[in-house]
This record gives C-alpha cells, sequence and structure tokens, in this order.
C-alpha cells in the first residue's frame, strides 16, 4: 500500500483512514456513482462488475456497514478491505489515485473533518449501545405512547430507499403547547430496544423513499415531516424529503442522496424558513446537487383561494397550510415546475459546454459538453463527458480528454401526464441515415440501469459509446437536461380530453399544453400514408358502393375513434367463409383507412401468443385493429382473447416487490377474418363457445348471398377475382390520408358528432334488433349501429364518395346475414344446451345406453361405460333414463346441469317427479333409482 506522501495533492491533507471513514459514511453515494446498476439487499450492495462480462448483478458485493467487497465470479477472487480499494479496482489505478477522486467526489477540502458515519457499528455510546439501521424484522413492536406525554398525535416514520424502517418522529399535544421526539432502535447488551432519542449524526432525510421511487423526479425540500406529507399530496410529481429537528437543525442531516438531482426549497413564510432555506441550498450545493432554488412563499400564495388571496400570509405559512386552504393544485405545479426550467439559486451543476476557466474566475468542473460540425479539436459531431483531474504537486484542476458518449441528442421537454405522475422526457436524434427521431421516453426505463433504454435508442439507430463506463453517463444526461419546456404525455392512442392523439401527431384542442403519445417503445400502430385523400376516395372506398361487406369494412375504420364519444363497448366482426372468398380484400380496404394494409404494414396476423395479443391492443386504443386468419390463433387461447379484447383491459401482474402494476387499458374495434368461427375454434380445443364469446365477436358470414363471394356486385365486364385485385392493388397504392381527414373533421365538430351518436346509435340498434330480442342481440345491434354511424359521419365529412344512407343500408344487410346464421333473437345459452343433450344422445345412443327391454337377456350386447337405459315410449320414439353422475358431468358438461334440467322440463323434453328433476324408476333388474328421464320432444324442442 502506498505511503501517504506519494499521493498528491488531496492524499497529503487527508489521510487512507479519514477518507475511508466518510466514504463510508456515505456509502450509499458512492456506490450510485461507481455502481449505478446495482441493488441493496439488507446490509449488502450487488451490482454487476463493470471489469468483466456480467450478464446481471448478484456476485459482485460490497458490505455497506464495513466497506469490504470481493467478487465471487472472478477467476482470482478479486477483493478488498475497503472503498478506496473498491474504486482503485473499478477504476484501473492505484489506491492513492482512488483516494484522491474519492476526496474529489465527497468534497473534502484542507483542514475539513468528514462527517462522522452514522452506521451503527460505528455509533455505539459509553454504554455499548448502538443504533440500528435499518429496523431487523426481528425487533420488537415499537411503544404506542410516551410514558410521560402518552399517546402521539403524529408519527412519522423515516425509511430508506427501499422502504425499509430507519426511525420514528413522533408529536405530542401537552398542556403547554407541543413536543416532538425522535423513537429509534437501539441493540444494547440486553438485546434490541426502542429508545426516544435521535440518531447520531448525520441523520437521514425524511421522505428518501420518495427519492427511491421517483428516481428522475425534481426534488422538493420543504421545512418538516408535516409539511412534507402535505407537499407530496399537492405534487405528486415531485420527490417531497425534509430533514429533523426543524428549521435550525438542517446540517445535523445527510444531504449525499441529493447528489446530481434538481432541488427546490419551500420555506416556511418567516425568518426561521429563510435560514432553513439558505442551509439546504448550501448543504444541497456541497452534496452534489445539480441544481438547487428557493421557492419564494409569496409566488405560492397568488396561487390560494380567492377567499384568502388577498391577505397577508400568516406567520410561519407552509405546505400543510396551502393544502389545507385548498390552494390551486395546477397552478401550483406549473409554478414550481417553471423555477426548475429557470436559473437555479446556487450551486447548479453545469450540463453544457464547460470550458477551461480564465484565470481568477475559478477553476474548471466536469460536465457535459455538445460538441457540434467543425470542431476545433476535429471531435465528431455529439455528447461527451468532459472530466476534470488534478496536477500533481500543483494541485491546479484541468480538462482531460472529453469522452464521447452519444451522437447528437437534444432532450426537447419534461413529460408527465394529467396527474403529475408518467414523468418522462421528449427526445430527438438523427439516426445515421440523417432521419429524424421523436421519441417521449418514460424516465421509468432509466430505473435498472438503463439497459432498456439503451436498447430501445440503439433500435432506433441512436449511436451510443460501446465503452460500459461511459455509457451509463448517458441516463446522466438525459434527466439531468433542463429544456425549459414542458408537455403531457399520455400512454395510448386516442382521446385525451378533446384532443385525439395519435403517433406524432394530435388533433383537436389540447388546452394550455401540447400532448405527447409516450410509450416505451417508438414503434406504434403501423400507421402510414402514400396518395391523397382525394386518390383513396375514387380508387379504393367509392367502387366499394353497393357492397355491403366493403361498405361494413371502411365504415368500421372511421366507427373506431366513436366509441368513447357514445360510450360504446369494444369488440370485433369476423368475416367468417372459405378461402379465396374475398375476405382479405375487405380486411385491407378497412386498413387502407389507417395505412398500408400489406401484412408487414396495419394489417396484424391472429397467429401470437394472447400476451403479444394485449400490447397489439393497446396499441390501437381508439383505432381499427385488423387481424388476419383467425385459425392461425391458438385454440386453447381463443376464450381468453375474446374476452381480453373485447373487455379492453389486460392481465393484472405484480412488480418485483409483490405489489400490482397498473394493466394495460384499450378501447378497441378489431376486424377479422377467418375459414373458421370463434365456436369452431373452442371445439378443437375441447371447449364450447359461451354466450358471452359469441357478443364480443361476431362471426358474420363473408358470403354476401350473389354468387360472388364477399361482393354483392361487381364492375361490368369484371369477375370477382379481377375487382378484388384492382381494389387490393389501389388500398396498396393509396392509403392513410383518410383517417386524418375524419379526425380532423371530427375534431372540429366534437360536440355536434357526439351528440349525433349518442341519439343516432341507440336508435338504429332498437330499430335492428326490435323489441323482442334478447341482451345479447341488442348488444351486437349496438355494434352494428356504431359501425353505421361512423360510414355516415365519414360520408357526412365529404370522405367516402357514398352517399349517406350507403353505410346504413350496408349494416341492415349485414345484420340481417348474422341474425339469420345465429337462427333466433333469443340468447344463445338455451339453443346451445338443447344442441348439447341431443348431440350426446346422437353419438351415444346405442353404445352408452342399454335396451330396457333386454336389460335381464344374457346375450343382449354388452354396454361399455354404461350411462343410462333406452326405452320405447308409449307415443312412439325412446325414452332415455339418464343416471344422475353421467347428466351432470357428461351430459351437461360445460353447462350448470340444474339449468340444463330447468330447461328440458319447460320445454317438456324432462319427466319431473313433484319439485324434482329427477324421478324414481325402476330398472330391469327391479331396483329403484332416481334418474333423469328425457322424453322423445327433445327432438323438436326449442327454447
Amino acid at each position: 500500500m502506498p505511503n501517504d506522501r506519494g499521493a498528491g495533492g488531496t492524499r497529503q491533507r487527508h489521510g487512507f483512514a479519514t477518507i475511508a471513514a466518510a466514504a463510508l459514511a456515505a456509502v450509499d453515494s458512492v456506490l450510485a456513482r461507481w455502481l449505478p446498476e446495482g441493488r441493496r439487499e439488507g446490509h449488502e450492495y450487488k451490482a454487476r462488475n463493470p471489469t468483466r462480462a456480467d450478464n446481471k448483478p448478484g456476485s459482485f458485493s460490497i458490505n455497506v456497514n464495513t466497506g469490504q467487497w470481493a467478487d465471487f465470479a472472478s477467476d482470482g477472487g478479486a477483493r478488498g478491505g475497503d472503498l478506496i480499494a473498491l474504486i482503485a479496482y473499478l477504476e484501473g489505478c492505484k489506491q492513492g489515485e482512488a483516494a484522491n477522486k474519492l476526496a474529489e467526489f465527497l468534497g473534502l477540502r484542507s483542514g475539513e473533518a468528514p462527517a462522522a458515519p452514522a452506521r451503527a457499528a460505528q455509533a455505539a455510546d459509553k454504554g455499548g449501545a448502538a443504533p440500528v439501521c435499518p429496523v431487523p424484522d426481528d425487533a420488537p413492536a415499537a411503544p404506542d405512547a410516551h410514558p410521560r406525554h402518552g399517546k402521539a398525535s403524529a408519527v412519522w416514520t423515516y425509511r430508506d430507499r427501499d422502504g425499509l424502517e430507519l426511525a420514528r418522529v413522533c408529536r405530542f399535544d401537552t398542556g403547554k403547547g407541543k413536543e416532538v421526539l425522535p423513537l429509534t432502535c437501539w441493540r444494547d447488551p440486553g438485546g434490541l430496544r426502542w429508545h426516544w432519542r435521535a440518531l447520531p449524526e448525520p441523520r437521514p432525510l425524511y421522505g428518501l423513499d420518495r427519492l427511491g421511487d421517483r428516481p428522475g423526479a425534481f426534488v422538493l425540500v420543504t421545512e418538516g415531516e408535516k409539511d412534507a406529507d402535505a407537499a407530496a399530496l399537492l405534487l405528486p410529481g415531485f420527490a417531497v424529503v425534509t430533514s429533523s429537528n426543524g428549521a435550525r437543525s438542517a446540517g445535523k442531516s445527510d444531504w449525499a442522496p441529493l447528489r446530481g438531482r434538481r432541488v427546490l426549497v419551500w420555506p416556511d413564510a418567516d425568518g426561521p424558513g429563510a435560514a432553513y432555506a439558505a442551509d439546504v441550498v448550501r448543504l444541497a450545493t456541497a452534496a452534489g446537487a445539480q441544481s438547487v432554488a428557493i421557492v419564494k412563499p409569496e409566488a405560492i400564495a397568488e396561487h390560494r383561494p380567492e377567499s384568502v388571496r388577498g391577505e397577508p400570509l400568516p406567520e410561519g405559512w407552509g405546505a400543510a397550510d396551502a393544502l389545507a386552504e385548498g390552494i390551486d393544485r395546477e397552478a401550483l405545479a406549473r409554478v414550481l415546475a417553471h423555477m426548475q426550467a429557470s436559473k437555479p439559486a446556487g450551486g447548479a451543476r453545469r450540463t453544457r459546454e464547460p470550458a477551461r476557466a480564465p484565470t481568477g474566475q475559478g477553476a474548471p468542473r466536469s460536465g457535459f459538453v455538445e460538441i457540434k460540425q467543425g470542431d476545433a479539436r476535429g471531435l465528431r459531431p455529439g455528447v461527451y463527458w468532459q472530466p476534470v483531474g488534478t496536477v500533481r504537486g500543483s494541485g491546479e484542476m484541468v480538462e482531460g480528454e472529453p469522452q464521447f458518449i452519444c451522437a447528437p441528442l437534444k432532450v426537447e421537454a419534461l413529460t408527465r401526464d394529467a396527474t403529475g405522475n408518467e414523468w418522462g422526457r421528449l427526445l430527438t436524434f438523427a439516426d445515421p441515415d440523417g432521419t429524424m427521431h421523436t421519441w417521449a421516453m418514460p424516465a421509468a426505463m432509466t430505473a435498472r440501469g438503463g439497459d432498456e433504454l439503451r436498447e430501445e435508442l440503439l433500435r432506433q439507430g441512436l449511436e451510443i459509446t460501446p465503452d460500459p463506463n461511459r455509457r451509463r453517463r448517458l441516463v446522466e444526461f438525459i434527466l439531468g437536461a433542463t429544456p425549459g419546456r414542458f408537455a403531457r404525455c399520455v400512454g395510448r392512442t386516442g382521446w385525451d380530453r378533446a384532443a385525439f392523439v395519435l403517433p406524432g401527431r394530435v388533433f383537436g384542442d389540447t388546452g394550455e399544453e401540447a400532448v405527447i403519445l409516450q410509450t416505451g417503445a417508438s414503434e406504434g400502430a403501423k400507421l402510414s400514408s402514400s396518395g391523397t385523400l382525394d386518390e383513396w376516395r375514387r380508387h379504393v372506398s367509392a367502387p366499394c358502393a353497393g357492397n355491403s361487406r366493403l361498405v361494413l369494412s371502411v365504415s368500421m375504420s372511421f366507427a373506431a375513434p366513436c366509441l368513447a364519444l357514445c360510450g360504446a363497448e369494444g369488440g370485433g366482426l369476423n368475416l367468417k367463409g372459405d378461402s379465396t372468398m374475398g375476405k382479405s380484400t375487405a380486411l385491407w380496404l378497412g386498413a387502407s383507412v389507417y395505412g398500408s394494409p400489406l401484412s408487414d404494414g396495419y394489417v396484424r396476423q391472429w397467429k401470437q401468443t394472447d400476451n403479444a395479443l394485449e400490447s397489439v391492443a393497446a396499441l390501437h386504443s381508439d383505432l381499427l385493429l385488423c387481424l388476419d386468419e383467425l385459425g392461425q390463433l391458438e385454440a386453447k387461447s381463443a376464450a381468453g382473447v375474446a374476452y381480453l379484447l373485447g373487455n379492453g383491459c389486460g392481465k393484472a401482474r405484480s412488480r418485483r416487490d409483490g405489489s400490482l402494476r397498473a394493466p394495460a387499458t384499450w378501447r378497441v374495434l378489431f376486424l377479422s377474418t377467418g375459414e373458421i368461427g370463434l365456436a369452431n375454434l373452442m371445439q378443437e380445443a375441447g371447449g364450447r363457445e359461451r354466450g358471452g364469446m359469441a357478443v364480443r365477436v361476431v362471426d358474420l358470414p363473408a358470403d354476401a348471398g350473389a354468387g360472388l363471394g364477399v361482393f354483392d356486385v361487381v364492375p361490368e365486364g369484371m369477375r370477382p377475382g379481377e375487382f378484388a385485385d384492382a381494389l387490393r392493388a389501389a388500398a396498396s397504392r393509396y392509403h392513410g390520408t383518410a383517417i386524418n381527414g375524419f379526425l380532423d373533421a371530427l375534431t372540429k365538430n366534437l360536440e355536434q358528432a357526439r351528440g349525433f351518436l349518442r341519439e343516432y346509435v341507440p336508435s338504429l340498434a332498437a330499430d335492428l334488433a326490435g323489441t323482442d330480442a334478447a341482451g345479447q342481440v341488442r348488444r351486437v345491434a349496438q355494434r352494428f349501429a356504431l359501425i353505421a354511424a361512423g360510414g355516415r359521419l365519414a360520408s357526412e365529412f365529404g370522405l367516402t364518395g357514398w352517399e349517406a344512407w350507403e353505410a346504413p343500408d350496408a349494416v341492415r344487410r349485414c345484420f340481417a346475414d348474422w341474425l339469420a346464421n345465429r337462427g333466433s333473437k333469443g340468447e344463445s345459452e338455451p339453443a346451445a344446451m338443447l344442441a348439447q343433450v341431443r348431440h350426446f344422445l346422437e353419438q351415444n345412443g346405442e353404445a352408452r345406453f342399454s335396451g330396457y327391454d333386454r336389460g335381464e337377456d344374457d346375450r343382449a350386447p354388452r354396454t361399455l361405460m354404461r350411462c343410462g337405459w333406452r326405452k320405447k315410449a308409449e307415443g312412439g320414439g325412446q325414452e332415455y333414463l339418464i343416471f344422475p353422475e353421467s347428466f351432470r358431468h357428461e351430459v351437461c358438461a360445460g353447462f350448470d346441469a340444474r339449468e340444463v334440467a330447468r330447461l328440458l322440463v319447460k320445454c317438456g323434453a324432462l319427466m319431473p317427479q313433484g319439485d324434482s328433476a329427477t324421478r324414481k324408476e325402476r330398472m330391469p333388474d327391479g331396483a329403484l333409482m332416481r334418474v333423469y328421464r328425457v322424453l322423445p320432444a327433445i327432438w323438436d324442442a326449442v327454447p
């Protein structure tokens, strides 16, 4: 180990033990700086080893209590006894240089003593007691009352970044005022005990768990725990923290967790509050905060309720008072957000264009540099990290060579949703071909080291350094940018208030801010355009007139954005028919409203897992989803997919900590094709179609009944195949313009369109279904009516080339064909129950039912797996005496046996006995036995 005299400037001022102790006191900050992709597990910090190809954290471990570390996967078993040795190992330098780097990072200056470590092992008092942080699972329950003050009126729990409890602060309302006391867990010779005493200095901040949950969010520092909780409610997009022990004790807390963060201070409106704010600015700046600014209470007071707005601020007015008064939360969030975009009050770390400081203007500092075309040093354009080092002997700070991070990348705006959550960054950059990319990046993609973020940027064509030690700075650059602009983000396509959001374009009124679609990947619904709207109307849409299935498909594309306007439920239609009938042509025409109908364009395939289909549905919210070849869907997934798409909600999934993620949601209409229907697919899997599935995925015969396949008419002199080829060629050439024209007209006439839809859709649905229809039929009629309304609106906007009555007429024709194919206007389950009983008897008549009249005949054929008897009825035909268990588990498989029995009795196909569906019958051997007696009327029964 080198001696102190050989280590250079910083090492001459501080010994190894001093620097190692300071580093251990700030171990979380040190590890976050050198191993940012790691995670805390108890007293160990596990990370990837950047010196080798390490796929995941685990084998490289650091003890946060002692600083000892080891790499259990290395051949040589690399290990060390303190954090200086760790940095030397990671940086590939000598320990003296590593100590220099740590001292610079910790801000140690000549003559300055490092902050005292606050770890339990280093904080034992004279009696041998030491605080235990975090509180272990085997600790006794904390006392619920103070021996003198009684029960607390408020309790604030201090937690670390992982949510583990560190300490408590309790408030007691006494006759003489308030008393605030700390409550902490200590280990003494007698074991673990709770004591009414504070942790050693420096103490943790209140709200560290909020910092951990919001890694890219602005930090708001308030004065006191009560104000911190109030500010967290007022401003859910901020990570709110405070220090303990009041306005005069800011220096007793550890502000290192604010390193690299952008900080605002909201002090109370009094003298101590102003002094506290000044202390926080100084301490947070020294800890390495990126920027620190003070919020003037007077600026916030402008947004108090009108009843108190003009009054002077009460002494000590703070966040809790603002919450109690009912301050305008949105206005408050805008005030603080714009303050973050403005010049900080002091201590801001430079993130653009650092340069060597002239004499007398201070030493240069590390930071990000944007190199532009024509740099005098010959560097290629891009984002660089400008390091700063120390000249040995002189101690002079000089800049090193800029380190390439990525190609030119600009952070255009900060994004968040209407609730102040889902923060992100709007990024723009060019790929190697020179094509510009704009992507709203969710900040959550940076939470686990940034691998997911880098993968997506690389996929889009951004050049990023392959150096593992440099590329981690990309996250720091993006999160550290302060563009000064804000935008509201949404997580899916479709309606956001009065605006309709598509990837790259928004229609309608967005209010005061721009609205941007923000997803984890740039690719969404494959929207594209070719040709003009007039060309699409003349060559694609207008030729569909007179063909019910074609008009239906195109109208369905315009109906999808209308779902939310009239409160309709999602669902789909499946054009079912033989091959070469023209089903795909109809699908292509519907897809051409949005983009290229080719298989690598807007049309998707059913051949995917239900998880993948969930993601696809979320990408097409309020749009038409086009799915080809239903037969490619796995039969076992058919039932789940029907409910998944129609219900508009994905599977519930858990996070790593076991809490539930918010499931994906959508509103979608989908148009499908297939040689089989959903019922056929269910039968392949050994199941059956339920009424709810048939409502969500409506099987419509693709054959229009004119002997021309999907067509009702074809142009004179053309065969159906030639007409289909011409339409497909036109859709491939002209597409994607109609949806833009429709959404533009729809958002400009939003209230009129909403009123039309809410009146027209129920009226037409009632006309289609009639007064005697079952609920399932009425629900399907609602979907057909919505499709008609969408086509009619598009015609009235001048988009289709049809008359306004064309879409309603086509819908009436298709609904009538669906109803005829279904068989009745009643519920589907009773008919399915009767069909299943008949099917069982047809398949198993002689095989499973012994002849009653030959029951004692030794020469009668043996019946294997017998489930009952069959005998001649008095009026002709066969009766079946079915054993109860066979009836319940086989005849009624998939149905409620009691419901089936009640239906059979109602139809006169089952002979009951009193109130019982079964009856006692004498068997051929003379024994009495309860059976279900099914009568010959089963063959003619109707529900």
